[in-house]
């Protein structure tokens, strides 16, 4: 089926439960079934009486007649008209219906133009059939020139018998086909459903991309910092127990600066502001127990995530979703929402210990059957046919030198989304073989659909022997470069990719690094490499003039040369990698297939010019960068740029940032580093630039960012050397100038955007979907793998 999931996009935009739970059902929808989705969003304001009307108005006005079934998830979207209409309930305007009982239940104003108005609502039966009416009465309310200014106070009771009205017209029988909720809390609400419809509960699944079990050090509490999540009453409680251990929240919100005035006095209290997808985990993994104590939640994610890393939650009795999975002494722990109720049991907790680590069973069984199949089956009538019979049987093996899952940085995003879209386009398992950071542990879980990382953690001696070398090489990170020489100090790295290789279809090195090891399980496997670099021309660069950095040079010379030589095929990401590959190692040019640098355009969401100027914040330049010496040159001359501007906000984005943290570097006070981010953060970081930099000197391949930038509709000032090995027409789809011209241009789109940059966006978003999207990139490079390699033809 053709399906059609109707959201609404909040005004000013945020990423909360909605939106995430919108590209949760997406991703499953679209990657894991036989059914094609889109997400449909009109952004929807509801700062004012008039705000929320036109939003309800802009959503009934939808047409979706070529979709074979929509899904609506939140107000006003459901106001959508479509003979296959699944309503799949997060919950009402919760501030016109159970949020401000002091509101007045009915308007008593007898005003010429509001009277008629209120005897229509009065009168009717809700029906779809009498939205167009009252739209019309509300039109001539609009035009009433002597309406008091009270009757159109919001939240006010005019604006609740409106919506009230319009909600159960929208919902009445038979305009919606199934009637869905995602918690027992919103399905048994007063007025949210039609009386006597039967309501389905579907549980979503948190968006995490893992759970584990840690250590037992601290407790932990995640949310918005406002009034309705009541991580007051947390504070207060931890005021008043006597544990020695810490309280971490996470999270952002209007009441931060007054909850960190109340906690200042205990050091035990930590607030740790935004925090990542990466970091979620691992602090769901070491807490003790997850304290949540929202007032009459929804649903409340906290306590799926917590309890899937087995933990226990502590909840109040009237915090609504919560409660459907808190058993008392078995998951949590539910208590009077009161500072003296809860600090008894944070106290009991800390001091019982074993008996909190023994509920792990249990809240992992509670939460165990919350999955997107079940919500999808449920939703759309049927269990939803995967897109192959079964699971395929024929499988490659990549073999890398880094950890791939969460895909933060330019490398990792590449190998991530080229190899899912290879999974399918080649109708096969893709099992990445990868080592862990230093001291982390190892993993074996499906990234995405086909798609496996069997991760192996470094041994002791492996790690001292790396960071020896990085030492004797002047800090320069030599992970890569040092493989050839310490993959067997990691036995089991070895084992794994033997096991691997022996039912192997394909054997690929992605980077020259791990050849060595790949030849040495390699029976009669094809082999291929694939390039993201002419590695030793970027090295040669890179690397320290000492004796440590000629030695090294020599290893990446090595690798780089079995790589090319002794691979069946060889992929370059720009033509000029491929004539270094030729030049370089004598290989014949027909060998060589070109699979460049893409973009994830489901992850980046385009935001056109004139949105993007209409912007009214100060103007703000983005650069994006991963701890790599070419992004770090790059960096530190965006830093110079910045103190001669400092009327301009510039954002550092990635792991660059690091590179300042760690060797203690000044940035200046108009420079702000956002450190790495999960997809969704970097999205609304893209949104709210102005303009973006690919100042790069140096490097190989091509620039990733260059195309995450475009995909946004961000418009894009590059060196020529940052638009190499890309089909990218200078004026036409960005500007390009040398970098001593970069101060002076900024300064003066800073001040006067040029006029053209409109279409230049455009024009740079299309050639991205035509020519630079994954999709596009893997189709091609397996329609090539297929024609030279027999066994992945069948």
């Amino acid at each position: 089926m053709k399906i059609a999931l109707v959201a609404p996009s909040p005004v000013p935009f945020t990423i909360g439960g909605a939106e995430k739970l919108a590209w949760g059902l997406l991703s499953y929808l679209n990657q894991e079934t036989s059914h094609q989705a889109e997400l449909i969003k009109i952004p929807a304001r509801e700062l004012s009486f008039w705000d929320l009307i036109d939003s309800y108005r802009a959503f009934s006005q939808l047409d979706l007649s070529h979709f074979d079934l929509v899904i609506s998830l939140k107000y006003p979207a459901w106001m959508i008209n479509h003979p296959r209409h699944v309503l799949y309930l997060l919950h009402r305007l919760r501030g016109l219906y159970d949020t401000y009982p002091p509101l007045p239940p009915r308007c008593e104003s007898n005003h010429p133009a509001v009277a008629p108005l209120t005897a229509f609502l009065r009168s009717q039966t809700p029906s779809r059939a009498h939205i167009p009416e009252c739209f019309a009465l509300l039109d001539r309310l609009r035009r009433a020139t002597d309406a008091p200014p009270d009757l159109f106070q919001f939240p006010g009771p005019l604006i609740r018998e409106i919506v009230r009205f319009l909600d159960d017209c929208a919902l009445a029988p038979p305009s919606i086909s199934k009637y869905a909720a995602i918690s027992r809390n919103v399905a048994r609400r007063p007025d949210y459903f039609p009386a006597g419809a039967e309501v389905a509960v579907c549980y979503p699944p948190s968006d995490l991309p893992s759970f584990r079990s840690g250590n037992s050090e601290y407790f932990f509490t995640i949310s918005r910092l406002d009034n309705a999540k009541r991580v007051r009453l947390l504070v207060e409680a931890m005021l008043r127990a006597e544990t020695t251990l810490p309280l971490k929240i996470a999270g952002t919100g209007p009441e931060e600066a007054s909850l960190r005035a109340l906690a200042a006095r205990d050091p035990r209290i930590e607030f740790l502001g935004f925090v990542n997808d990466a970091d979620v985990v691992d602090l769901y993994a070491n807490c003790l127990a997850a304290l949540y104590v929202p007032y009459d939640e929804d649903y409340g994610l906290v306590t799926i995530e917590a309890m899937n890393s087995g933990k226990p939650v502590l909840t109040g009795t009237d915090s609504g979703g919560p409660n459907e999975f808190v058993e008392n002494g078995l998951t949590g722990f539910a208590v009077p929402p009161s500072p003296t109720a809860l600090a008894e049991r944070i106290d009991y907790l800390a001091t019982h210990i074993a008996e909190a680590r023994a509920m792990a069973p249990a809240c992992r069984a509670k939460v165990a059957g919350i999955r997107w199949d079940s919500v999808a089956e449920t939703l759309t009538g049927a269990a939803p046919g995967p897109r192959r019979s079964s699971r395929p049987r024929r499988h490659i093996t990549v073999c890398l030198t880094f950890p791939v899952y969460p895909p933060r940085g330019g490398g990792k995003s590449r190998v991530y989304h080229l190899y899912r879209h290879l999974a399918r386009q080649l109708d096969c398992r893709v099992e990445l073989l990868t080592f862990a950071d230093n001291y982390q542990p190892g993993i074996h879980q499906e990234i995405a659909a086909g798609v496996d990382e069997i991760r192996i953690a470094k041994t002791d001696d492996h790690i001292r022997r790396e960071s020896r070398a990085s030492r004797r090489a002047a800090g320069v990170p030599v992970t890569d470069v040092v493989m050839p020489r310490l993959f067997l100090l990691t036995p089991e790295y070895i084992a794994a990719l033997r096991q691997s290789a022996a039912s192997s279809s394909l054997l690929v090195s992605s980077h020259p690094d791990l050849i060595t090891a790949i030849e040495a399980v390699r029976e009669s496997q094809p082999l291929f490499y694939e390039g993201h670099n002419a590695e030793f021309a970027l090295k040669r660069r890179m690397l320290p003039k000492n004796a440590m950095g000629r030695y090294l040079l020599r290893l990446t010379h090595e690798a780089e040369r079995r790589a090319c030589q002794n691979s069946d095929l060889v992929s370059a990401c720009s033509p000029a990698d491929a004539e270094a590959f030729v030049a370089e190692y004598a290989i014949p040019p027909e060998k060589i297939l070109l699979a460049p640098n893409g973009v994830d355009l489901a992850s980046v969401t385009y935001h056109p010019f004139a949105e993007r100027y209409a912007n009214t914040s100060p103007f703000t330049v983005l650069f994006l960068g991963s701890w790599h010496e070419p992004n770090i040159e790059a960096a530190l001359f965006v830093s110079e740029i910045a103190r001669r501007l400092p009327a301009v906000h510039f954002q550092l984005l990635g792991s660059v940032c690091d590179y300042f943290r760690v060797f203690h570097l000044p940035l200046p006070p108009n420079v702000t580093p956002l450190g790495v981010l999960d997809d969704r953060a970097k999205d609304l970081a893209l949104s709210r630039a102005h303009l973006a930099l690919n100042p790069m000197e140096m490097g190989s391949g091509t620039n990733l960012k260059i195309l995450d930038y475009m995909a946004a509709g961000i418009p894009v000032l590059s060196t020529p050397f940052g638009a190499r090995g890309l089909n990218l027409v200078p004026g036409e789809h960005l500007l390009v100038a040398p970098l001593i011209e970069f101060p002076r241009i900024i300064d003066q789109l800073s001040t006067c955007p040029a006029p053209q940059l409109a279409s230049i966006t455009a024009r740079a978003r299309a050639v991205v979907e035509r020519e630079y999207s994954w999709e596009a990139i893997a189709r091609s490079l397996a329609s090539a793998l297929q024609a030279r390699i027999p066994a992945l033809a069948s």
